[in-house]
Parts: structure tokens; C-alpha cells; sequence
């Protein structure tokens, strides 16, 4: 381990730049005092170290921070092991916490089997611990409220996992039987509140929508995006589909009136600083905590829009059906993904400028759809959507520039996009 005020550093950037932004796996208060006792795990203490240092700007660490970061995780992973697999192994929730964010670790360095290795992983010891049922009353508010949390993590996850090809979901909505996470001050407060079921929150007779927190709304984001690349992913890759989407029936339909209902029930269609200017405190200034969340939700919003009707997962599902879209269903659809896809540009530009730290790195994969859409119009015959478009594929480059100085794939987004816009060109 470094020095103790390293440590004590490393943790206070944790809690600023990593809890809650967007997942949140720890009581702060509880995680602190427990810090102050020596009573946590090393390898959970290594695990939370190496996913801080990236935001570290420590002396300590000079150059070598990506170094650290590979010393910590590994240090962790090599304690998890002996500890987790040994003969008298009894896990806990210490190695859920530490074994997904060393998943995360290992997904935003390009790792991607050891990544979904770990958080397979960590789905199983959850289950194991029922972590997906409601905690026991035996356990403090503040420890039921974790559990719950370290839970619907897991959950969130497995849903960005699942945009990645041959990576479908573990977590099925119907064994998810935990209430929703509660609002972060009440958490930090360490009290109890009944929230919504993940059932109850997508049920059309479900009215009360007062409880469902920043959090929460994630959780559902991710599971719509979870549906929606499901359908538009991989059933769409290996040809799954029976039904058209133009069809009512068919599982494009039913994705749809999810994501619609969201948007009307939990406005997820509402400008940034409508949503924001609700959590400033009365000096103005944004906890990102608690404002974090809210803008990861809409971005997943508008994510699952660009992919449910992008015109070429849209074409090569029309093609493998061997049948041809009317032509309003394929207006609306190129209509909606282009909108979703501005929308989605429009606000990663104004979290920018109006100075919110967004330190996600599924933020990266979402300007990435956003990007690729653009460059759809980049010679579209109406100059003003051309040049519309040119200005907001700049804006997703611009953000992913500046994620890529904490996260190893922005980087490689951005040169993946460049190479895409080079080789259309050398087609023109």
C-alpha cells in the first residue's frame, strides 16, 4: 500500500469522481469508519485504490499512474483468489464490491475476457449472497441500502456489457425481486424509505414515480438498454428476430413503448438544466453524486433510441427477414435515431460547458452511436442537417478526446471514428 495520506487521497478522489458516477457500491460514512479501524479487506482496500488513481494527480505517482493502477488491481485480484477460492472460502459482500470494480478495470483497459470473467463472477457470489432479494432487517438501514446498491451495480453493468457483441445479459429482470435504490440523502443519512420494485417501476398501472431517485433512474435506462440491445444487437446478428419491427407485436414495438414511457413518466426527455437546476445547492454549485446520475440516465435514454432504430441495424434486420420496410416506418426510424443521436451530442456539449466532471466511461460508447450517426449525414443534401452534423460529430470527438485522458477507450473510440471517416471518404 502507499503512504497512509496517498491512501487517504486516493479514497476522497474515489468518493468525488467514481461513487454514484455511475455506480455506487459503499456507505461513505460506514466505508470511512471502517478505513479508520483497519477493518476492510486489503483486497477490496487495493481494488478501490486502483480505481481512483486514474483521477490522482498525487506527486507520488509521477508518470507512473498506469503502472499503480495495474499494481493495485492485480494485488486485489491475487488476494481475491488465495482468500475467495480457497478450501474454506465464505464470500461476502466485500467481494462483490471488489471483484466488479476490478471487472470495470479490466473492460476500460480493453481487457474484455478477464473483464467479463470477473463480472461474471461477481453475478454469482451476489446470487449467492441473495443479493437480488430484499437484505435482512437484522442488518442496519445503511447496510440494507448498500447491499441493495451493490446489487443494482452489478445489475447496470451487465446491461452496458451487453452492447458488446456476443455479450448478452446474466441478470434477468424477473429474478430481480430488491427495491430500487432510495435517493443519495437518505442513504448518507443512514434511513430507511420504500421504494419502487424494478416490476413496479416499468408497470403502466404503477402511478407514484415521486420515489423512483437519480439512481434508480439509471437502473431503468440500463434496462431498457439491456432490451434494446438484445433485439437490435444480437438477435439482429443472428438473424432471431420472426417478427418485423413495423410489426405491432414484434419486440421493436414493445422496446419502444418502454422507452416512451420512460420519457413521458420520468422525463427523460427534458433539457439538462431542467433536470439539473433542481440539485444545486444554494451557493449554485452541483453535487455530482447526486447530479451525476441524472445526466448518465438520459445519455443511456437517447443510447437505446440511436440503437433501436439506427437505419443499418434497421436494413440488415429488414434484409435477413427478406422483406422491405414501409416507407413511413423507415422515416419515422431514421427521423427518431437522428434526433436521439443530436439530442444525445447536444448533451454531452452542454454537461461540458456548463463544467460537470463526467468521468464515465460508458459515456464514451454512447458518443460513439452519436458520432457514427453523424457521419450518416455528413453529405446529406440539405446543408443545414450537413452542417449540423459536422458540428456535433466535432462535439463527440471533442468529449471523447477529453474522457481518453482518464479512460484507455476513448482513446480508441476516437481513432476508430477517424478511421471511419477516412475510409467514406476514400469511397466517395
Amino acid at each position: 500500500l502507499p503512504p497512509q495520506p496517498v491512501v487517504d487521497n486516493l479514497i476522497n478522489l474515489y468518493f468525488e469522481r467514481a461513487h454514484n458516477q455511475p455506480y455506487s457500491f459503499f456507505h461513505e460514512e460506514s466505508f470511512r469508519r471502517r478505513l479508520e479501524l483497519k477493518s476492510l479487506p486489503d483486497f477490496l482496500l487495493f481494488a478501490v485504490l486502483a480505481s481512483a488513481v486514474r483521477f490522482s494527480s498525487d506527486p507520488y505517482f509521477g508518470e507512473s499512474k498506469s503502472e499503480a493502477l495495474r499494481a493495485y488491481a492485480s494485488e486485489s485480484w491475487k488476494l481475491i483468489v488465495a482468500v475467495c477460492f480457497g478450501p474454506e472460502s465464505d464470500p461476502n459482500i466485500y467481494y462483490c464490491q471488489a471483484v466488479t470494480l476490478l471487472s470495470i478495470i479490466d473492460f476500460t483497459a480493453g481487457r474484455r475476457h478477464p473483464g467479463w470473467l470477473k463480472i461474471g463472477l461477481s453475478i454469482r457470489i451476489a446470487q449467492d449472497l441473495q443479493l437480488m432479494m430484499e437484505p435482512s432487517q437484522d442488518l442496519s438501514h445503511a447496510e440494507q441500502e448498500e447491499r441493495r446498491r451493490v446489487f443494482w451495480s452489478i445489475y447496470v453493468l451487465d446491461k452496458l456489457c451487453s452492447c458488446g457483441r456476443a455479450r448478452p445479459v446474466a441478470l434477468a429482470d424477473a429474478h430481480c425481486f430488491v427495491q430500487l435504490p432510495c435517493d443519495e440523502i437518505t442513504f448518507r443519512n443512514g434511513e430507511w424509505k420504500k421504494t419502487l420494485s424494478l416490476e413496479q417501476a416499468f408497470s403502466t398501472n404503477e402511478t407514484e414515480t415521486e420515489d423512483i431517485s437519480n439512481f434508480a433512474l439509471v437502473v431503468l435506462a440500463a434496462s431498457a438498454l439491456g432490451r434494446t440491445a438484445q433485439h437490435s444487437i444480437h438477435q439482429n446478428l443472428r438473424g432471431e428476430s420472426r417478427l418485423p419491427p413495423w410489426d405491432s407485436k414484434s419486440l421493436f414495438a414493445t422496446i419502444n413503448s418502454v422507452l416512451l414511457q420512460l420519457e413521458m413518466r420520468f422525463e427523460f426527455g427534458n433539457s439538462l438544466e431542467d433536470s439539473v437546476s433542481r440539485m444545486c445547492g444554494e451557493d449554485g454549485s452541483v453535487d455530482m453524486q447526486v447530479a451525476g446520475p441524472v445526466i448518465f440516465s438520459r445519455a443511456l435514454f437517447r443510447t437505446c433510441q440511436c440503437l433501436l432504430h439506427h437505419p443499418l441495424l434497421l436494413h440488415q434486420q429488414s434484409r435477413v427477414l427478406g422483406t422491405k420496410p414501409p416507407l413511413s416506418f423507415w422515416n419515422r426510424a431514421i427521423q427518431t435515431c437522428r434526433e436521439n443521436a443530436c439530442s444525445l451530442s447536444e448533451l454531452l456539449r452542454d454537461v461540458q460547458a456548463a463544467g460537470y466532471v463526467v468521468t464515465y466511461s460508458f459515456m464514451g460508447y454512447c458518443a460513439t452511436i452519436s458520432a457514427s450517426i453523424h457521419t450518416l449525414y455528413l453529405e446529406d443534401a440539405d446543408m443545414s442537417v450537413q452542417q449540423k452534423s459536422a458540428q456535433l460529430y466535432q462535439t463527440d470527438i471533442l468529449f471523447l478526446k477529453t474522457l481518453s485522458q482518464r479512460w484507455q477507450n476513448a482513446e480508441w473510440m476516437v481513432i476508430t471514428l477517424l478511421q471511419c471517416l477516412v475510409n467514406a471518404a476514400d469511397k466517395r
